[in-house]
């Protein structure tokens, strides 16, 4: 008989809840991202019952009807930054030229300047901003095949802001490039904030989050520094905060153009590079 009592109290407790859930609409399966966007501003109250054995469940409810969970991607827009979602080329070139303008740099007496044209090769033939110098002034880190310019210097500067002395070896002059980028990316930050976003290419973005199974991100080869202020001028955080994944030059090894940087967008993601 105790048995039989047991089993209609818990038979009641069970109804009364499955009741209570109906009736408040409770949202039970989180979805990711995008779920957890379209429900700001949803109330909340919580609902306590008291089983049978005396313990306290307690569910937390959301008022109003939650739109269904989004499918898992099975396909992933990835957008780069620099020139896709904001014209920067030309902020980074002046930006670096300040940085050699505030160092002082020089090689055999000329300043350190990079044109227009010089730029454009080098954003095309080797990714990062750290890269990009340590390249022009050794000739090294260029992919296998690239081909070559004229005014890469494959010599190290002299600082004469900062001393003068010539860096004797790479790793005095990596330190020397470590310096100049961290003052490279403070002029970007504060040229970056005129910067706009290409036409139309926000709407695109808004179109692949709102779609189905389409997991939207940003690569940018740019050091996390300088990518956050683009992204939160240009992009805005409520757009950010919609994104499956944003990966900076930092996050990387291997700097663009290798595809390092796409590939872990993928791994993270759990698709296929094809399907990116």
């Amino acid at each position: 008989a105790a048995a039989r009592l047991r089993t209609t109290l818990a038979t009641g407790y069970m109804l009364r809840l499955l009741l209570a859930l109906a009736t408040a609409d409770a949202l039970l399966l989180l979805a990711p991202r995008r779920l957890a966007s379209r429900r700001a501003g949803l109330a909340s109250m919580t609902l306590e019952i008291s089983p049978p054995d005396g313990f306290v469940w307690g569910v937390n409810l959301d008022e109003g009807s939650p739109p269904p969970p989004s499918p898992p991607p099975s396909a992933a827009l990835l957008f780069d930054c620099d020139g896709v979602l904001v014209e920067t080329e030309e902020l980074h070139r002046v930006a670096y030229n300040m940085a050699f303008e505030e160092f002082g740099l020089q090689i055999a007496g000329a300043p350190v300047v990079w044109s227009k044209e010089y730029y454009s090769f080098l954003a095309n033939t080797v990714g990062g901003g750290k890269p990009k110098m340590r390249y022009h002034f050794t000739g090294l880190g260029a992919p296998e095949g690239a081909r070559t310019h004229q005014d890469t210097a494959k010599v190290w500067p002299a600082p004469t802001a900062r001393g003068g002395a010539v860096p004797a070896d790479e790793a005095a002059g990596m330190a020397l490039v470590d310096e100049l980028q961290d003052f490279k990316t403070e002029c970007y930050k504060q040229l970056v904030t005129k910067a706009g976003p290409r036409p139309g290419v926000l709407a695109l973005m808004d179109s692949a989050i709102a779609a189905p199974g389409i997991a939207v991100g940003i690569c940018s080869a740019s050091t996390r520094g300088g990518f956050e202020k683009v992204v939160d001028a240009v992009v805005g955080q409520e757009r950010l905060a919609r994104l499956d994944v944003v990966i900076a030059g930092d996050d990387v090894s291997r700097k663009k153009p290798h595809p390092e940087i796409y590939n872990v967008a993928a791994q993270r993601l759990r698709l296929s590079r094809a399907d990116c």
